[in-house]
């Protein structure tokens, strides 16, 4: 953030969930100009078009600036992207919170053949290895028993994508993506096998 804030010479504020989904951003944007900064492109998460649907419902002037974004990223791994099945997201379980519904819907993507993109939940600490321990522990259709892909850091020189089973891809790479391929095109294929 302060190589943002010297480059840009503004006060850059990190918010909280709380504050992004709260009235906070709108109160703030009908007084002043503000930015409101993301990774990736703005429009992806859908609490951020919920702010765009209130500016114009109070008729707050506003800009998008689109960016890269991971939806678009993973085509780099050789997987079209025409072929990919409902995103799902994998959240850390908790104490009497213990989420199926993304392995759900990556055996749905899977038996319909389409690829599944898995995005780690960014609320809590997980990381690659603790969501690849969690798919393997609800892995009661044997879906991982295929090869899978992670990958991460797009758009870097570190940028990592590893093709394998999900018990020898226990590495540490963050920001990272998890994709369980459906029915692989002979060229995707190809392409995946270079990684």
């Amino acid at each position: 953030i302060k190589k943002l804030e010297d480059l840009t010479k503004k006060k850059i504020r990190v918010l909280t969930r709380e504050e992004t989904e709260s009235d906070f951003l709108i109160e703030q944007a009908k007084t002043k100009n503000i930015a409101f900064l993301v990774p990736g492109d703005p429009l992806t998460a859908t609490t951020h078009m919920s702010l765009v649907l209130e500016c114009k419902k109070r008729s707050i002037d506003y800009d998008i600036v689109h960016a890269s974004s991971i939806f678009t990223a993973v085509a780099e791994t050789g997987l079209h992207l025409y072929k990919f099945g409902r995103t799902v997201t994998l959240a850390l379980p908790e104490k009497g919170y213990f989420p199926s519904s993304p392995y759900d819907m990556i055996c749905e993507n899977k038996k319909n053949g389409l690829h599944t993109l898995v995005l780690l939940d960014t609320k809590s600490e997980m990381d690659l290895r603790k969501a690849l321990e969690i798919l393997i522990y609800m892995d009661k259709e044997n879906i991982l028993s295929d090869k899978i892909i992670v990958a991460g850091k797009f758009g870097s020189k570190e940028k990592i994508i590893k093709y394998g089973y999900a018990k020898d891809l226990m590495i540490d790479i963050y920001p990272a993506v998890i994709i369980v391929p459906g029915n692989l095109h002979f060229m995707e294929e190809e392409a995946i096998n270079l990684w």
